[in-house]
């Protein structure tokens, strides 16, 4: 028997670790505590603007690995598992998902106190409110996880 609530819980578990760190590392750098403030201000123009166009692309690739990966490891890989593996791969995916998803919350808060630009901090948030949509309840993993993986593409 599958304890979905249990899966839900660990993933919420998880998500609210690595949130806790993004707090923790912004609050360092707003402490002064890890001296990041302004590293790359001195940067010309045109490594600033590679840095940004660079930026765009690292977010863009991640928030499409985070949710278009699960989707395709979901329909690919748990759904034709067995019923206990389907749970273990479906909470393992999910801990990546929110790992990449958290990995770029820091990406871009570190930008932000690095560059002294709001571009980084906005990167940041845009994997901030993505993340919202990778928390399943213990409803939503039943019905990831009851789905029929012949009739889903």
């Amino acid at each position: 028997m599958i304890d979905y609530k249990k899966i839900s819980r660990n993933i919420f578990i998880f998500y609210a670790v690595l949130l806790a760190s993004v707090v923790a590392f912004v609050v360092s750098c707003e402490l002064n505590l890890l001296p990041l403030e302004g590293l790359l201000v001195d940067v010309d123009a045109t490594a600033m603007y590679v840095l940004e166009v660079a930026t765009l692309f690292v977010v863009g690739i991640g928030l499409l690995a985070a949710l278009k990966g699960f989707h395709w490891c979901l329909h690919h890989k748990v759904l034709v598992a067995e019923s206990q593996q389907r749970a273990n791969l479906y909470a393992s995916y999910s801990f990546v998902r929110i790992a990449i998803l958290g990995a770029l919350m820091l990406y871009g808060a570190f930008l932000y106190y690095a560059t002294l630009e709001n571009w980084g901090m906005y990167y940041g948030l845009a994997a901030f409110v993505v993340s919202f949509f990778c928390l399943p309840s213990a409803e939503g993993v039943k019905a990831e996880l009851e789905m029929d993986s012949a009739t889903c593409s």
